[in-house]
């Protein structure tokens, strides 16, 4: 029997089902919330302000008053949501003929399309972070590319407005060339060099970068580099210092090829897991959600709306480094 307007509830009802699950899996895939922060907020404009650091401890005469701690507030920014959506169609057709498979694999295929897409726009903020002030966007947006400090994403020469120190996150090799390919070489720069970083107030906060990412094709040399018990790809038995400093790899298939088709799968990346959602914002005002359908007159197709409301914004990028992989 086929469905009709009297079923609705309970379609809606399965379909939800459907959407919930499909939603969770692909959480579990979703790779870009393992270093951009997502809060939830109610704000349409999403306030950011950098905090550089607070003043070092002081030394206190006996009796006398502690000092008061200044903090430095540095660079702001305001990001504005953004909504994305579609409308997933259960035709007439479907219904007449009873067809619940095919209205749960269109529901599932669109809302597992949903999130990959929200992935890769998290993607494409760092293999467009290296040339250029703006790219366009996996939803064909014309977006900045600048963080906080009005400077590429990854830079030699990021700035604060307090005072005229400088930091690099653009990954160098020992020969001091940037953007090198993935090796041993420029993950033991890239770490020594964050480990050299200085708030506005000249005290040393060494960034622990402890995460490596990569795209699904550098996986293999990037398990070989981090995890081997020697020198990977060296007759070396000696330890491998980086084994245990790298706690972790994250293998992002969304690096392989940005949202405009351009292969970037040489680019790779270091994080310090404890302070790169820092850096990486990524405010939702709601997550994909598939919403209750509009019945069509004309077709008599039911409509499920499903849409999000997000925006990316770029803090001051201290905890993240790039390279593209090109020399």
């Amino acid at each position: 029997m086929a469905f009709t307007t009297l079923d609705y509830p309970k379609l809606t009802q399965k379909l939800n089902e459907v959407f919930n699950e499909s939603a969770k899996d692909s959480m579990e895939d979703f790779v870009g919330k393992q270093i951009f922060d997502m809060p939830n907020t109610d704000w349409k404009i999403y306030d950011y302000a950098v905090i550089h650091g607070s003043g070092a401890l002081s030394r206190v005469a006996e009796g006398a008053e502690l000092p008061t701690i200044n903090s430095n507030e540095g660079d702001s920014a305001a990001w504005t949501q953004k909504r994305y959506g579609e409308k997933i169609v259960i035709t007439k057709d479907m219904r007449k003929f009873d067809r619940y498979d095919q209205m749960q694999e269109v529901v599932r295929s669109a809302t597992q399309e949903a999130f990959n897409t929200v992935d890769q726009s998290f993607a494409d903020v760092l293999t467009n972070g290296f040339t250029g002030s703006t790219y366009t966007d996996v939803y064909g947006d014309v977006v900045s590319n600048l963080s906080v400090d009005a400077v590429l994403l990854f830079s030699a020469s990021h700035t604060n407005n307090i005072n005229s120190d400088t930091f690099r996150n653009l990954i160098r090799n020992a020969a001091l060339t940037a953007n090198p390919a993935l090796a041993r070489d420029p993950i033991i720069k890239a770490r020594s060099d964050a480990r050299t970083y200085k708030d506005p107030n000249g005290v040393n906060r060494p960034v622990m970068l402890d995460t490596l990412i990569v795209s699904a094709k550098n996986e293999d040399l990037a398990e070989r580099l981090v995890y081997s018990q020697g020198v990977a790809g060296t007759p070396n038995v000696d330890i491998n210092p980086i084994k245990g400093k790298i706690k972790n790899i994250l293998v992002w298939s969304k690096l392989d090829t940005n949202g405009q088709g351009t292969d970037t799968s040489s680019y790779w990346f270091l994080a310090d897991s404890r302070g790169v959602k820092n850096c990486l914002k990524a405010p939702f005002a709601q997550i994909p959600q598939m919403q209750a359908a509009e019945q069509v007159t004309e077709s008599q197709n039911w409509l499920y709306p499903l849409d999000a409301y997000y925006v990316i914004g770029l803090g001051y990028p201290k905890a993240i480094f790039g390279s593209t992989g090109a020399n």
